[in-house]
């Protein structure tokens, strides 16, 4: 037998007697081991503080949970979309990949029929005369020729307008030369800055050559560009 020892006042131990008594208790002790033992009071209302305090515990970790657990469905929703947009790129460059491939096999045959187009086809030579059809104008002041008297004389025989000056000699293409006599026919003005504003680039200068070299004149009576007969 253990013994417990409580000291009380001289009124709680009055008051203990008292509520021994109206319980229906001869013995002190007895009441008192009652107390001790009868805890169904007790043990609920620690049950109740209990599930409180288990109640605010669960509170407080359920709101520190939320903000994680909301970003977790966050952060499954952008792997779930970065997996769909790397499926979808995959597929893109294994389609390119085919094409690239495609068109590294065609441009070679391509390449390889041009260069025998090539090979069996003779390049075309420019004559002079294809030359003077370009150009509109030939001046022999420009031309390095050992021969150029055959150079005019044939530029001549087909079909090349050739006027002869003591310093050189001008080739004109036929085509060339009617539009130039038609403009400088219809030109009014012995101004050549005025004259430079009818005629093109090539024009003016051949137009320059010929006044120079009196082969034009300016006629004040009819007011017009001749050529000296």
């Amino acid at each position: 037998m253990r013994i417990i020892s409580i000291k009380l006042t001289e009124e709680e131990y009055k008051e203990l007697e008292e509520r021994a008594r109206k319980e229906g208790f001869v013995l002190l002790s007895d009441f008192v081991k009652s107390l001790i033992f009868s805890t169904s009071s007790y043990s609920h209302g620690s049950q109740v503080d209990n599930a409180q305090v288990v109640s605010r515990i669960e509170k407080k970790m359920q709101d520190m949970i939320n903000p994680f657990t909301s970003q977790i469905d966050e952060l499954k929703q952008k792997i779930a979309i970065l997996t769909e947009r790397i499926e979808i790129l995959e597929e893109k460059l294994g389609e390119s990949k085919d094409t690239t491939k495609d068109m590294n096999k065609k441009p070679k045959k391509s390449f390889e029929s041009k260069s025998l187009n090539i090979k069996s086809e003779p390049q075309h030579k420019k004559t002079a005369i294809d030359i003077l059809r370009d150009q509109g104008v030939i001046y022999e002041s420009e031309l390095k020729l050992n021969n150029p008297d055959a150079f005019f004389d044939k530029l001549e025989t087909q079909g090349a307008i050739v006027i002869t000056t003591d310093p050189e000699r001008i080739a004109i293409d036929s085509n060339f030369y009617e539009e130039f006599k038609k403009k400088i026919a219809s030109i009014s003005t012995s101004d050549e800055i005025e004259v430079q504003k009818y005629l093109t680039k090539q024009e003016y200068k051949l137009f320059q050559k010929l006044r120079q070299y009196s082969v034009i004149y300016f006629d004040a009576d009819s007011k017009s560009w001749k050529f000296v007969s």
